[in-house]
């Protein structure tokens, strides 16, 4: 593999800005059935037009001289890969995988600078209302435009200038993009570096012109070079650990395991049962409703649709008193416990098998709005064990601890390093540069609470030594201990599609219906664990990992109606959250009941309780939203390369537990898509957007460190934040995720650049 990094120069993300609402056009699955979808409505679809916008949109900024080239990679393959400084990445296909008669327009610049595209074998100019040549380059003297392409209501292409007027070209009617479109849509045939010059020549399938970009060398960062180097005042944690066995690899294919497969569709025409009650026979039969370390059990649901809660399900409680007609009188329902390990569920594909809950999971009690119940939650049911005493310190960043009875500990196993402690000298420490106040009841009753876990991979005498590198400082003079933690292991759900119901004008803490009743699924005290290849559609939750370790969540897309929350890590260490995309539709949490395209999940992807060591890896969500830090004690968490609404409120917590966040949130080129203080207002005059906001309850967090933050214009409080480097320009290294694994393991590993083309 040859590859060529010639780093980049500063692009303001305007132009990102505005590409996401073309990556967030998303559809939401038809849950019915058998049936026949539109064109537009399934996730392939989706994933073609988005391509094939974003790959138009480049290709006119690259000809502008707009966008230029981080890096190429030519794989064994035959194709490249080519990074933009605007955080996409162009496929150029090989010779033998190109398609020159596909369904899908293929569109390229003429000589004149006029859009031009191929469609079933014939070139045509692209054409304005008018019927002007549509003109793609300022050098044409005309006005410029830059086509999106969609499939009307009749199934006939159509293409937009401006987003509301759409024209049909051509005169085929395309019921289904997966069957037609050729694997390779790409608009580019081929890429010549010139090296001498520093550019790459792109030549496009369709059309006479060649474009040429410049490939241009950046240099990295101050934070960065401080991190490589050691430096005393580096301010970067080495967020390298998060994920499914520490990110330096990826769990196989469910099927690849050997695990015995049960098919869920057969068990239901064969016991003459619905799908959830095929679904716990399985559970039942596996020993999954009493508890197994090794179910080694694939649970698949081919493709078709699975209702695995209806109101049938529910079940009377005489002990709940708050009721009424919304939450059907003394009814609750209940969960599909799952207790255990090694086991994988797995569809036919996101496009292809869906498990729906057909009707809201009640709550417990109506006025908790929290209080309905996950519909399937995979989970240990024991927790933390033996506790044992601490005795040593050591900093952030170190791997060894000093136990006393490490004896009773051994190699491999998971522990949890803990400490709840209300010491009001701890307290006074942990809130600093600022000071407690008197709504800050969580931590002052309930102590400074760190649940941090780690495998021990050597034991000599009273000191172990972790996988991962500790990222709380340990002094001994408090209540530090090591504790035995209950866990299961390579839990993994895939390749399918999570239905709910959310309404359709939510508003955030408005009642049960509107934060709880669809969350389809959570995971509980597991580590080497998974979920990847999964949407979620219209629910209120999509996700929470809770008290875990190490659990990986990639490749994810939230649609339909605007819910509650996305995807957090709860209480849990090293999640590793990326290449999720995140545009549900609703009102405007401010501007209620202005109803907007990709609002997002109130609660964009993050952390809550005492999350250690998260990353957030290059998720997109909506404007109306902001990453979660819902509070009772978050730490070290990494935003990294994220796109998005950044609005001051959207974090989340009781005021009683907040701080959102404690020390070493780190926010690595952020992207804004849109920023605004107090919920939904503007910046003030003066542009400054507080971290710790003064005589107010709500919104505090400790100085975080902020490098690369750009898109929508922001100014942070200086002595709010512990670093503010490159503050309206993208920086080098582009993912601090990707550099710390290259950094660790001499490589960005395989799955994590195959990730990066989502």
């Amino acid at each position: 593999m040859k590859k060529n990094h010639l780093k980049t120069v500063w692009l303001h993300c305007v132009w990102t800005a505005v590409m996401l609402l073309i990556v967030c056009a998303c559809k939401g699955e038809n849950p019915e059935g058998d049936r026949e979808d539109s064109a537009e409505d399934s996730p392939v679809a989706d994933n073609v037009l988005t391509q094939m916008n974003r790959d138009i949109a480049d290709m006119q900024h690259i000809a502008e001289g707009e966008v230029k080239v981080l890096a190429y990679t030519r794989e064994s393959s035959g194709r490249f890969l080519i990074e933009l400084d605007n955080g996409h990445v162009l496929t150029v296909y090989a010779e033998d995988e190109l398609e020159e008669n596909a369904s899908v327009p293929l569109v390229g610049i003429d000589a004149d600078g006029y859009w031009v595209y191929k469609l079933d074998g014939e070139t045509e100019n692209l054409k304005v209302a008018n019927g002007q040549r549509a003109s793609a380059l300022s050098s044409t003297g005309k006005g410029v435009f830059t086509p999106q392409f969609r499939i009307g209501s009749k199934r006939f292409w159509e293409v937009t200038y401006d987003g509301s007027q759409w024209l049909q070209i051509g005169n085929r009617q395309v019921w289904d993009i997966e069957k037609e479109a050729a694997a390779a849509f790409s608009p580019f045939a081929d890429c010549v570096l010139n090296e001498s010059a520093g550019t790459l020549s792109l030549h496009l399938r369709c059309g006479a012109k060649v474009i040429t970009a410049q490939v241009q060398g950046k240099t990295t960062t101050e934070a960065w070079n401080k991190f490589v180097a050691g430096s005393s005042d580096n301010v970067l944690l080495d967020f390298s650990y998060a994920g499914y066995r520490h990110g330096e690899e990826e769990a196989p294919d469910g099927f690849a395991f050997g695990y015995k497969i049960e098919n869920v569709k057969e068990r239901m025409q064969q016991k003459n049962m619905s799908a959830r009650a095929a679904f716990l026979d399985i559970i039942n039969e596996y020993k999954l409703d009493k508890g197994i370390k090794n179910a080694n059990v694939v649970i698949y649901f081919p493709e078709g649709t699975y209702v695995l809660h209806n109101d049938d399900d529910n079940t009377y409680d005489a002990n709940k008193t708050d009721f009424d007609s919304d939450a059907k009188g003394n009814n609750v329902s209940n969960e599909i416990l799952m207790y255990g390990g090694n086991f994988v569920i797995k569809g036919d594909g996101a496009d292809k098998t869906f498990l729906e809950m057909e009707t809201p999971n009640l709550p417990k009690k109506k006025s908790d709005m929290y209080s309905s119940p996950v519909m399937i939650n995979i989970k240990h049911n024991s927790w933390l064990g033996a506790e044992y005493e601490v005795t040593g310190n050591a900093e952030k960043g170190a791997f060894k601890v000093k136990v006393a009875g490490a004896s009773n500990f051994k190699v491999g196993e998971w522990v949890c390093l803990y400490l709840h402690d209300n010491n009001p000298e701890l307290v006074r420490r942990e809130l600093l540069p600022y000071t407690w106040e008197s709504t800050m009841t969580n931590i002052s009753t309930e102590g400074v609470q760190v649940e941090d876990y780690h495998q021990i991979v050597s034991i000599s005498g009273d000191e172990l030594t972790f996988k991962e590198p500790i990222m709380h400082e340990v002094d001994a003079q408090w209540d530090w201990k090591l504790r035995k933690y209950s866990y299961y292991e390579n839990v993994g759900v895939e390749d399918l599609t999570f239905v709910g119901h959310a309404v359709d004008d939510f508003i955030h803490h408005r009642s049960w219906i509107d934060d709880g009743a669809y969350k389809p699924i959570a995971f509980m005290r597991v580590v080497n664990s998974w979920m990847r290849r999964v949407n979620f559609e219209s629910v209120s939750e999509a996700a929470s990992i809770i008290s875990s370790a190490n659990f990986s969540a990639y490749k994810i897309n939230i649609t339909g109606n605007r819910g509650h929350s996305a995807i957090r890590s709860q209480g849990s260490s090293r999640v590793f959250i990326g290449a999720v995309r995140d545009c549900t539709d609703g009102p405007l949490a401010d501007q209620y009941p202005t109803f907007q395209t990709n609002a997002g999940q109130y609660h964009a992807c993050g952390v809550s309780k005492p999350s250690m060591g998260a990353v957030i890896w290059r998720v997109t969500w909506g404007d109306d939203a902001c990453f979660e830090s819902h509070a009772t004690q978050p730490r070290a968490t990494l935003i990294d390369n994220c796109t998005g609404g950044f609005v001051q409120s959207r974090q989340g917590g009781d005021a009683n537990q907040v701080p959102n966040h404690l020390n070493d949130l780190t926010i690595w080129n952020m992207c804004a898509t849109k920023t605004a203080v107090n919920g939904g207002g503007t910046l003030p005059g003066n542009g400054e957007f507080d971290w710790w906001r003064m005589g107010w309850k709500y919104w505090k967090i400790l100085p975080p460190v902020v490098v690369g933050f750009h898109g929508a214009s922001v100014k942070f409080v200086k002595e709010q934040v512990k670093l503010d480097e490159s503050n309206g320009i993208p920086v080098e290294p582009q993912s601090l995720y990707e550099a710390q694994l290259k950094h660790r393991l001499g490589t960005v590993p395989a799955w994590l650049n195959a990730l990066k083309q989502f």
